[in-house]
């Protein structure tokens, strides 16, 4: 008799390990998909860091950082940053040497990238899609 109540309780603990193990695969996969929903709101943060890699590897410093912000948006239920930066370039750098890493950033998180050019050799670059703006940075060379 004891023996079949532990095999009762036995086949009980499967079920509800069976159960629980089906409730996290469900609750797993929401988180998924929910996070595949909030990948555009990713892309702010994945280019900025991006773009700062890519200025540092190229020669940029802090110190020629004049003015960044990050300004928080928000558009229907969507948030998301859109960042600025203001650099002087270094002596022995020109902004033509960062317009190819630029447009390899904007092609690889599938943005277009608008240039304006100003005089005394100051540009600006934006990053935006569509619906929004993402990044801009303005390169300003030194006189």
């Amino acid at each position: 008799m004891a023996k079949q109540t532990r095999e009762q309780k036995s086949k009980v603990l499967s079920k509800i390990y069976l159960a629980l193990l089906f409730a996290a695969g469900i609750a797993l996969a929401f988180s998924f998909q929910a996070a595949k929903k909030n990948k555009a709101v990713n892309i702010d943060q994945m280019l900025d860091n991006s773009l700062v890699t890519a200025l540092t590897s190229n020669g940029i410093e802090q110190k020629d950082v004049l003015e960044q912000f990050a300004r928080e948006k928000k558009e229907k239920s969507v948030i998301y940053n859109e960042y600025y930066k203001k650099i002087k370039l270094p002596g022995n750098k020109k902004s033509e040497n960062f317009e190819p890493i630029l447009k390899t950033l904007a092609r690889n998180f599938k943005l277009e990238l608008s240039k304006t050019t100003y005089k005394k050799g100051s540009f600006k670059y934006v990053f935006l899609d569509k619906k929004r703006i993402y990044s801009t940075v303005v390169l300003v060379e030194r006189d």
